[in-house]
C-alpha cells in the first residue's frame, strides 16, 4: 500500500472524474505497464473504455465554461470520491478484501479533499472574476491531472511525496478551505433561489420579526436564554463573518436594547459578543447582487461587517434600518415602550 500509483490515481480523480480513469483503463489495455486487481479488470474493457473517453471529454469541455463548470463540479461530489476509491482499489496488488476496501476508502478521503479543494477554487474564481479566469486554470487542471496521472504511474514515489504534501497542506488549510466552500454553496444556492422567487414572484418580506419565523425551535430557545428578561427579542439575521479562518457562520441578533454577534464553531460553544445601539456610529446595507453585506462602524472606530445570502438581504435590509433608528442615525429618537414586551417563546416540536 505504500505506494504512490493508487494515491496518485485517487488525488487526480479528485480534479477530473473520468481522464485518471480513461488513461488508467488505457495503459492497462494496451500500455501492459498497469496490471488491474482481478475485482476492477472491467475497467479494460471496451465499453468501460469508450464510456470513459467520452465523458472525459465532456467534462474537459464542461470545465471550460463559467457556471457550468460549478454545476458540474456540484453534480460530481459524490461521483469524484467514488472515482478515487475505484482508481486505488484497482491499482491495489493485493488480493486482501480488508486491504483493497481499506484502500478505497482512503482513495476516496484523498479524492474527496482534492474535489474541496478544487471546487472551492473554481467558485473564487467565478465570483472575482466573474469566469474570465476559469477556461485558464482549467487549462492548468488539465495539464496538472495528466502529468499527476503519468507521474502516478511511471515515477510513483515522486507522486507519493506530492500526496504527502498535498496532504499536509490540506490539513493546515482544510478547516479553511470547507468553510469557504459552504460560503459559496450556499450563497449560489441562495441566488438560484432568487431568481426561482422573482419569476413565481413570491411575497417579499415587510416585517423584520418574520426572520424569527425561519428559526429553529431549538435555536430560538438559545437566542431567548442569551437576551435579558427586559429585553425584546425583534429579530435574527443569518450570515458570515469574514476571519483569517475563511467565512464563520454567524448570526445577528437584535433586541430592543442591544446586537449580539453570535459566531458558530464547528467545536465546543458559540462565541457571543454583544453590541450597545450607543456604540454605533454608522450602519449601512450595501446589495452585492449574488449576497448583500450589513456594516457597521462604532465610535471607537471598530468595524463589524456580516455577509448575508440573496435570500435574507430583504432582512438585512430591514435591521439596518432598524439598528439606525434605535442608535438614533436617522435623526429620531426611538421610542421607549410604557412596559418590557416579552421575547418568543420557542415553539414545542
Amino acid at each position: 500500500m505504500i505506494n504512490g500509483l493508487p494515491w496518485g490515481l485517487a488525488l487526480s480523480s479528485g480534479v477530473n472524474t473520468y481522464l485518471p480513469l480513461f488513461l488508467l483503463a488505457l495503459l492497462a489495455r494496451y500500455g501492459h505497464v498497469i496490471h488491474l486487481s482481478p475485482r476492477f479488470s472491467w475497467l479494460a474493457s471496451d465499453q468501460a473504455i469508450v464510456i470513459l473517453g467520452v465523458m472525459a471529454v465532456c467534462e474537459i469541455l464542461a470545465q471550460k465554461l463559467p457556471v457550468l463548470d460549478n454545476i458540474w463540479d456540484f453534480l460530481h461530489t459524490l461521483l469524484r470520491p467514488i472515482a478515487g476509491a475505484v482508481a486505488s482499489g484497482a491499482t491495489l496488488n493485493t488480493t486482501n478484501p480488508s486491504e483493497t476496501l481499506v484502500a478505497m476508502l482512503l482513495g476516496g478521503t484523498l479524492a474527496a479533499a482534492a474535489h474541496s479543494t478544487k471546487s472551492g477554487l473554481r467558485l473564487v474564481s467565478t465570483s472575482k472574476s466573474f469566469g474570465a479566469a476559469n477556461f485558464a486554470i482549467s487549462l492548468g487542471e488539465d495539464a496538472g491531472v495528466l502529468t499527476a496521472t503519468l507521474l502516478s504511474v511511471y515515477a510513483p514515489w515522486v507522486m507519493l511525496v506530492i500526496v504527502v504534501i498535498f496532504v499536509a497542506g490540506f490539513a493546515w488549510l482544510g478547516p479553511r478551505i470547507l468553510r469557504t466552500l459552504a460560503f459559496d454553496f450556499s450563497i449560489a444556492g441562495s441566488a438560484l433561489g432568487g431568481i426561482f422567487r422573482w419569476v413565481f414572484r413570491r411575497k417579499n418580506t415587510v416585517n423584520l420579526k418574520e426572520s424569527l419565523l425561519e428559526l429553529a425551535p431549538e435555536r430560538l430557545a438559545v437566542f431567548n436564554q442569551m437576551r435579558d428578561r427586559d429585553e425584546e427579542l425583534l429579530g435574527a439575521l443569518p450570515g458570515w463573518k469574514r476571519s483569517s479562518g475563511g467565512p464563520r457562520r454567524t448570526w445577528l441578533l437584535l433586541t430592543s436594547r442591544r446586537l449580539y454577534w453570535i459566531e458558530s464553531r464547528w467545536f465546543g460553544n458559540a462565541r457571543a459578543q454583544s453590541l450597545e445601539y450607543g456604540e454605533i456610529a454608522l450602519a449601512r446595507h450595501r446589495n452585492m447582487i449574488l449576497f448583500s453585506r450589513a456594516e457597521f462602524l462604532t465610535h471607537g472606530h471598530e468595524n463589524f461587517s456580516l455577509t448575508v445570502a440573496n435570500a435574507h438581504a430583504k432582512f438585512a435590509e430591514l435591521a439596518v434600518q432598524k439598528i439606525s433608528h434605535l442608535s438614533s442615525l436617522d435623526g429620531q429618537a426611538p421610542q421607549t415602550p410604557p412596559q418590557p414586551v416579552p421575547g418568543l417563546a420557542a415553539l414545542p416540536r
